[in-house]
């Protein structure tokens, strides 16, 4: 017999050795790695519970009764018109229920004993998801079948400036309870991209807006684009700052609460000092700044309020 070089077999011998601890080494690390799972995502809707509707196409499956393995669609009121069992209502029935319903039918006219019925929604009367409101293309997106509700906003080419914190789902199987959800920051993205379906309809609101009046070289209404917050101090720097005459030791923030509109002091001389915190404004705050003439400071508030009120509906018109 042939002996082999000892110095080859310690050589293939360090190699098994490596690849081995190699293979181990990389289980281990596999089984260590965080696992990214759907459990993270917001469970889905479940497809039984869509309703079937006029104008969907539905595949029907009867075991062993080929006079009832057919596509049929639903006509505009709401009816199917099957062989053995003639006109059935599934209009406002979820799948499940339609296939109970033909079941039962099938029963009580004799025709099967025990029917094993399979019913399929193969064409939604509305094919696409509507996605309106701030996006940068609006309108109907054939997404066939389940999606997330970020699969909807990328057909319609993203949210724009403009687009607000708030989306409105409007599901094709309980239209009159619309699902809001409120958009986070981007790591809980997870957490409200929920299921939507064909028939759908997502509406995207707009940014919110606040008013800078008074004493600024610019006054008018600004939107908080992209989602962001706005300080007092940037909204006075996109009113361009203050005037000349600028009272700044007397300006107010105008808001609404829920007893009627409330004033509350901001101090923009110790503002501007950074010897006073900067606080974040809200959606339809007004920002006024009056005068320093105290003989002029309560006709400026009143033009302060009109032309807030007209910038408001300038802004609602667009």
């Amino acid at each position: 017999m042939k002996s082999m070089n000892p110095i080859r077999i310690s050589s293939r011998m360090a190699i098994c050795g490596i690849l081995l601890l190699a293979a181990l080494f990389s289980v281990r690390a596999f089984a260590a790695a965080p696992a990214v799972s759907q459990s993270q995502l917001p469970a889905p809707r479940n497809s039984d519970a869509l309703l079937i509707g006029p104008g969907d196409l539905l595949d029907l499956t009867v075991y062993n009764v080929p006079e009832l393995t057919l596509r049929v669609r639903v006509d505009e009121n709401g009816n199917v018109r099957l062989p053995l069992i003639g006109n059935t209502h599934l209009s406002g029935d979820t799948v499940r229920d339609a296939e109970e319903q033909i079941a039962h039918e099938l029963i009580q006219q004799g025709m099967v004993k025990d029917p094993q019925v399979s019913l399929l929604v193969a064409e939604f009367a509305t094919q696409g998801i509507t996605v309106t409101g701030e996006v940068n293309m609006p309108g109907i997106y054939p997404l066939m079948g389940p999606h997330r509700l970020y699969d909807a906003i990328s057909a319609a080419g993203g949210l724009t400036v403009k687009a607000g914190r708030t989306i409105s789902i409007i599901h094709r199987d309980d239209p009159d309870q619309p699902e809001i959800v409120r958009l986070p920051s981007s790591d809980s993205i997870p957490k409200v991209n929920v299921m939507v379906q064909p028939g759908d309809t997502v509406v995207v609101t707009k940014a919110g807006v606040v008013y800078v009046v008074g004493e600024v070289n610019h006054p008018g209404a600004f939107l908080m684009e992209n989602n962001t917050s706005v300080s007092i101090l940037k909204a006075i720097a996109l009113a361009q700052g203050t005037t000349t005459i600028a009272s700044l030791k007397h300006a107010c923030i105008i808001r609404k609460g829920p007893t009627g509109m409330e004033r509350i002091p901001v101090p923009l001389d110790r503002l501007y000092h950074r010897k006073a915190h900067d606080s974040l404004l809200r959606p339809e705050d007004i920002l006024f700044v009056p005068t320093s003439n105290p003989k002029l400071y309560g006709r400026m508030g009143l033009q302060a309020a009109l032309t807030a009120m007209g910038t408001a509906a300038v802004y609602a018109t667009r």
